[in-house]
Order: structure tokens, then C-alpha cells, then sequence
């Protein structure tokens, strides 16, 4: 994985017109390609790990296509305060990293995980256990 100092911001649009914007971390791969390094939260559009093309105007780059899907499956979870703050998903978190995937907190209590398409790694079973584990 890259270090965060790759990462740039990159104020992007799906409407076509640069109306909507989200922005994302990405790496810049070449003019007018980029590979997302995080999940968008407003758009099922691209995934972290695509990699894709963009029209810039202005202030604002304009999705145009993907070029080259991500090789993570993407996984999601609502999780409870009491789990989203434990010691438990915190392993957990160091885990994925070790298993080369990404893990991602939003709106507080969204978990999101990326793992290689060809991880063994049952997550769905791991973060059920944190779950049982945090609750009893």
C-alpha cells in the first residue's frame, strides 16, 4: 500500500457537470488518471482501488470512465459506538492491514472493509466475532 503521502485530494463529480462533488484521496498515475485510495461514501460509481480517467474543469475533475477495476471486494458493516470504540475492532483493523487490505470508519458508525479478491480471510465471521466478543 502507499504511504499517505502519495495520497492527494481530488474534488470529483459523477453529475456531469461538477454540480455534486466528493472528495477523495487518490494517487495520480498519469495526466487525467487516478487510483481512488479510499471508498466513496455518495457514489457506487468507483471503488478504492479503480483506477480512472477524469476531465478536469476548473477546480472540479469530471468522472469520465474506469479504466481498471479494483482487485478488492468491498465489505460494510453499521456498527454500534460501544464496537466502532473497542480495543477488539482496533485488532482487527491491524489484522486487515496484514492481510494487505484497507479499513475505513465513516459517519461514525460505518465500517468499511477492502480485501485482495483472493484473501482466504473469512471478514464477515471476523468482525462477528468482534461484535459477540464486545457485547457479551
Amino acid at each position: 500500500m502507499s504511504s499517505i503521502q502519495d495520497f492527494i485530494p481530488l474534488h470529483l463529480s459523477f453529475d456531469g457537470a461538477g454540480q455534486e462533488v466528493e472528495v477523495l484521496d487518490v494517487i495520480q498515475l498519469d495526466k487525467d488518471i487516478y487510483r481512488i485510495e479510499e471508498n466513496p461514501v455518495f457514489t457506487e460509481n468507483v471503488a478504492f482501488g479503480d483506477v480512472i480517467r477524469v476531465k478536469t474543469l476548473e477546480d472540479v475533475s469530471i468522472y469520465i470512465e474506469t479504466i481498471e477495476k479494483s482487485t478488492f471486494t468491498r465489505h460494510n458493516w453499521l456498527l454500534s459506538k460501544e464496537v466502532i470504540y473497542s480495543l477488539e475492532l482496533k485488532v482487527l483493523k491491524n489484522k486487515i492491514r496484514d492481510w494487505q487490505g484497507k479499513s475505513q470508519q465513516v459517519f461514525g458508525g460505518i465500517f468499511i472493509v477492502n480485501l485482495p479478491a483472493h484473501t482466504e480471510v473469512d471478514i464477515n465471521e471476523e468482525v462477528q466475532k468482534v461484535i459477540r466478543t464486545v457485547q457479551k
